[in-house]
């Protein structure tokens, strides 16, 4: 899992509104051009805005840990890429 896209995605989404709802409504067009594993977009796909409510339902939607989403929230790329 190329886990650095997801998470500056993730970290990205987790507080742009906008993102966060296209990748909810439109996942599929969120993914083109981005270099996400099948099992990653499938990860992604079943995201719901309730994954969304605390960094730890984030985590723990992605089987990752809070901390490694953190590690991400400040990453140039997440604050300026939007979908």
């Amino acid at each position: 899992m190329s886990q650095r896209e997801v998470l500056i995605m993730l970290a990205h989404a987790q507080w742009c509104a906008a993102c966060r709802g296209r990748l909810l409504a439109e996942p599929d067009a969120v993914f083109i051009g981005r270099a996400l594993s099948a099992a990653e977009k499938e990860v992604l796909a079943r995201l719901t805005e309730e994954d969304f409510t605390t960094p730890g339902t984030l985590a723990r939607a992605l089987e990752s840990t809070v901390s490694e989403l953190d590690s991400y929230s400040d990453h140039p790329v997440a604050r300026l890429r939007h979908f």
